[in-house]
């Protein structure tokens, strides 16, 4: 029985060949049916090449099993290798679709699709190359795209660890394995062929890179980057050849775009982006600024990553703490605006403080590269601030340095500190020189960063002190933190910082109830307004005028426009990215919701808003697990949160697991929380009295400021009419819960009743 000629019907141990679908340079590939377990696979046919050498086949057989280890959804899965009757073969998940390949069009794909695609395969590489796998053989051919849209990388038949011996005479064979198939064109893996590949010397990781980067130029441009006659033609011009920008031909893509696929076609692997993780980041970076197909200002490249930890206080007095904390946060608010740079959000950072971590523990749970720690000794009117930047891999010290100054000059400090740290990581990842032209560029970076800040010194101080009020979130502490603010703005009329900071906490003051709320949502709005005139580009000030406008304004276009120019302007500020996330659930984009929410969590991983913004968003888009996965997350990080235990509720009410859901109900600690999910579920339960009981008192208490929960109790209980008449009361009193209507599933109840579209166009949410 021939390999090459299978015919449909033949069978091999347990499966029915059903139709050819493809071949390469590898073997054969069928549609089979796996009478065992009744699916259907692919089969690939192993050709004559890889099984006539004992050698050969077993160590092809060892890189299979360690490419069967792999577990990815953009990744398909290797079941097995197996023999029969002579003949052997290799199982796969069967991906309905067609390759990449099929995609290349003259005029190139939608940015949109490109960066989907992107994120996709680098996805991929990652989970590979994070288990010592390199592919060795991307190419449009080899990516898969299903019919519901999902990258899907296959055939790592070539993958090897990057720890093992490389066998130079074997692997050549197999890379040139496909010949030239007609004059002027030529097919197989040499145009994807980093040029450590074309000279035959050792691969890792990068090499990948640059195949990728191959492939998206193709895709974008509609042509490869590196053509020829011949092999030998397309190889040479590897080696050789810059290839033309795609700025050149395709003038419609984003600036990034171009840098990045460029970045990745850098002849020296040293040159290129490091691992497959900053590609996946930079491209994220664009699809969440929204860059859609017109050229943009450049966003941070996601080289390197970094963590600012709290800074120890060894001040005598305790209360000094409000600086230390203070100058780590300001130095993580200008580093996150600076290119080239991935920086965990503050939330997740400051978990740290007081807790005596190791470096390596700080690295895992944040998924950074180094960590930035340091100390503050604040002595009258001086300070020395010591500081040092560590390697996560391997502890080394990085860099480190001690400042003795006044505080008249912490300005001064600070972004002698940041520009150190910038320099460093830059020299140590990117190989630049510290002391060449792009020190230069550094520093226009930092004062661009830097932009909005005030500089004076009192100020200053009362802003840091505002800051350590705000961040204790009690009515009390929020009013404080005010008042610093006030005091510093009334020293500094043109510190746009702490325009933006007092409009974020009047707008705190306003949601929450603490003050009327319109009275306080002007006086946010004013000050935010104040704070984008002083300062346009302000990332603080934008991400602030979102949450104005989701919560008080209800002009979603509005919000939209805002997170995403806070996001272009500092991609890591968590605050814009779960506004972002925030506005594409209430217009009802539930995925476009789940990719914000879960690069929140990404940026901020310790941090339970993330995890509440993204089981918002699973719950919307019912995968009602993963939603109480991210609930139980949540609760772990911050057991005492408000909402968190009556949501998990809620979804182990759905999940058909009602004693649960009253368990988790009754422990809820905020009791307008505790009320609406108690009425909930008792009714689901089929205890009426009960849940009557709750709704009374959640309408006795809570009527002026919980309309709009009130509401969901009553469409879950199958009363419209009176879910109407709170929703009705919630319109007019300006709820800020009327904002998620669109986006949950809770009012399903409603949607087809006449008055559901009326109300959604009167919030301008109809379709």
């Amino acid at each position: 029985m021939s390999p090459m000629f299978l015919t449909v019907g033949t069978r091999l141990g347990s499966y029915e060949i059903l139709a050819p679908i493809g071949a390469g340079g590898m073997g054969e590939v069928y549609r089979a049916h796996d009478a065992r377990l009744a699916r259907d696979v692919a089969i690939k046919v192993l050709a004559e090449a890889y099984t006539r050498d004992p050698d050969h086949l077993e160590r092809f057989e060892r890189e299979a099993r360690m490419v069967a280890g792999l577990n990815h959804p953009n990744i398909v899965v290797l079941y097995s290798v197996e023999e029969c009757d002579g003949i052997r073969f290799l199982t796969m998940e069967l991906v309905d679709g067609q390759g990449l390949n099929k995609l290349v069009t003259p005029g190139g794909l939608p940015v949109s699709r490109l960066l989907e695609i992107g994120i996709g395969v680098a996805d991929a590489l990652v989970a590979a190359h994070e288990r010592g796998v390199v592919h060795r053989d991307l190419k449009p051919a080899n990516v898969m795209v299903t019919r519901d849209g999902r990258v899907k990388v296959l055939d790592f038949g070539l993958a090897k660890r990057e720890s093992e011996e490389r066998n130079l005479v074997t692997t050549n064979a197999e890379t040139w394995a496909s010949p030239v198939s007609t004059p002027g064109q030529l097919v197989g893996t040499v145009p994807y062929m980093a040029p450590e590949q074309v000279r035959g010397e050792a691969v890792d990781a990068r090499t990948d890179l640059f195949a990728l980067g191959t492939v998206l130029y193709e895709l974008a441009g509609g042509r490869r980057p590196f053509t020829g006659a011949t092999a030998a033609d397309v190889s040479s011009a590897i080696l050789r050849d810059v290839p033309l920008s795609l700025a050149i031909v395709r003038p419609d893509l984003p600036a990034d775009f171009d840098r990045i696929v460029g970045r990745c076609l850098a002849k020296e692997p040293r040159a290129r982006f490091q691992t497959a993780l900053d590609v996946r980041n930079e491209l994220r970076c664009m699809e969440l600024a929204g860059t859609g197909g017109t050229h943009t200002e450049p966003v941070p490249r996601g080289i390197a990553s970094i963590a600012v930890l709290p800074f120890v206080n060894r001040s005598r007095d305790a209360d000094d703490e409000y600086f230390s904390d203070g100058l780590a946060d300001e130095l993580l608010n200008v580093l996150a605006k600076i290119r080239g740079l991935r920086v965990a959000a503050r939330t997740s950072s400051f978990r740290f403080k007081g807790t005596n971590p190791t470096i390596a523990e700080v690295g895992n749970a944040l998924n950074v590269a180094t960590v930035l720690e340091g100390s503050v000794r604040k002595s009258g009117n001086r300070a020395r601030i010591s500081v040092q930047l560590v390697k996560v891999a391997d502890g080394y010290q990085l860099w480190s340095e001690t400042y003795d100054r006044a505080l008249d000059d912490i300005f001064a400090v600070q972004d002698d500190i940041a520009g150190s740290v910038v320099k460093e990581l830059r020299a140590t990842l990117l190989g630049e020189d510290a002391d060449s032209e792009t020190s230069g560029g550094v520093r226009d970076e930092l004062a661009r960063a830097a932009l909005g800040r005030g500089r004076n010194a009192e100020a200053h101080r009362l802003c840091l002190q505002a800051r350590h009020f705000l961040d204790r979130r009690t009515r009390e502490d929020v009013a404080m933190g005010i008042r610093r603010l006030q005091e510093a703005l009334a020293l500094d009329p043109e510190n746009a910082l702490a325009w933006a900071e007092l409009g974020g906490a009047y707008s705190t003051e306003a949601t929450v109830g603490w003050v009327p709320l319109a009275a306080g949502s002007d006086r946010a709005r004013q000050a935010v307004v104040r704070a984008l005139e002083l300062e346009p580009d302000l990332a603080e000030g934008h991400a602030e005028m979102a949450g104005i406008q989701i919560f008080h304004d209800w002009d979603w276009r509005g919000a939209e426009a805002s997170s995403r120019r806070a996001l272009q302007l500092a991609p890591g500020n968590a605050l814009a990215l779960r506004r972002a996330g925030m506005v594409a659930l209430i217009m009802g984009r539930i995925d476009e919701a789940l990719r914000l929410t879960r690069i929140g969590v990404e940026q901020d991983p310790l941090s339970a808003a993330a995890y509440s913004h993204l089981g918002m968003a699973l719950h919307a888009a019912e995968r009602l697990a993963e939603a109480e996965a991210a609930c139980r997350r949540g609760l772990e990080l911050a057991p005492n949160r408000n909402g968190m235990q009556a949501a998990l509720a809620e979804f182990l009410l759905m999940r058909g697991r009602p004693e649960e859901a009253l368990a988790e109900a009754m422990k809820e600690r905020n009791a307008e929380s505790r009320l609406w999910a108690l009425a909930i579920v008792h009714f689901a339960m089929g205890r009426p009295r009960e849940s009557d009981e709750a709704l009374r008192e959640l309408c006795a208490s809570y009527a002026e400021s919980g309309a709009y929960q009130i509401a969901e109790v009553h469409a879950a209980r199958g009363e419209p009419d009176a879910a109407f008449e709170w929703l009705e009361r919630a319109f007019a009193q300006r709820d800020a819960g009327m904002s998620g209507i669109k986006g949950t599933p809770r009012f399903r109840l409603l949607h087809a009743d006449p008055r559901w579209g009326v109300l959604l166009a009167r919030l301008g949410l109809a379709d």
